[in-house]
């Protein structure tokens, strides 16, 4: 056997192993109405990312900011919103402050085990992760539902999933 082949066999081997034993911790999003995968991406702990729709009685933006802490579990961190109306409390977390004509409530702290959202056009939902923007309200039936939670995936399932994904 050539030299040529010998080491395309080796790097074979090895591309084999490193894509079935190594995992990588991501962020997905599932179309739960379709049990797809719309969107897979690599987290790291210290990433956030934000979800903003419109809210149905105030007619405002809202914004949840989320963050992963070292075990990879999704925080809510802070909320942004425009104004107070119904179902909104009056502090949450153990800092209220208004920047930029928004009520900012931070240091929320509470792990999400089961992130969900319903999504709608009227709400318009849409998700945002470093500098990509996913229009859910576009991307996913009205009425029907996602789920956005962290996973460990083996390096090839992950690539895969990433192809069939937005993300």
């Amino acid at each position: 056997m050539s030299i040529i082949k010998k080491i395309t066999v080796l790097l074979l081997i090895l591309f084999s192993l490193y894509t079935t034993l190594f995992h990588k911790k991501a962020l997905i999003i599932k179309d739960l109405s379709k049990g797809s995968v719309i969107f897979v991406k690599e987290i790291n702990p210290g990433d956030e990312f934000t979800m903003r729709w419109m809210h149905s009685v105030e007619l405002q933006p809202w914004e949840e900011i989320f963050r992963i802490d070292p075990e990879y579990n999704i925080i809510l961190d802070r909320t942004r919103f425009k104004s107070f109306g119904a179902g909104v409390p009056d502090s949450a977390g153990n800092k209220t402050e208004i920047k930029d004509g928004y009520v900012i409530f931070s240091g929320i702290n509470r792990i999400i085990p089961d992130l969900r959202y319903g999504i709608s056009d009227f709400a318009k939902h849409t998700f945002y992760f470093k500098n990509k923007e996913l229009e859910l309200y576009k991307i996913v039936e009205n009425g029907n539902g996602v789920k956005i939670n962290t996973v460990q995936l083996k390096v090839f399932k992950y690539y895969l999933l990433k192809i069939r994904s937005l993300g």
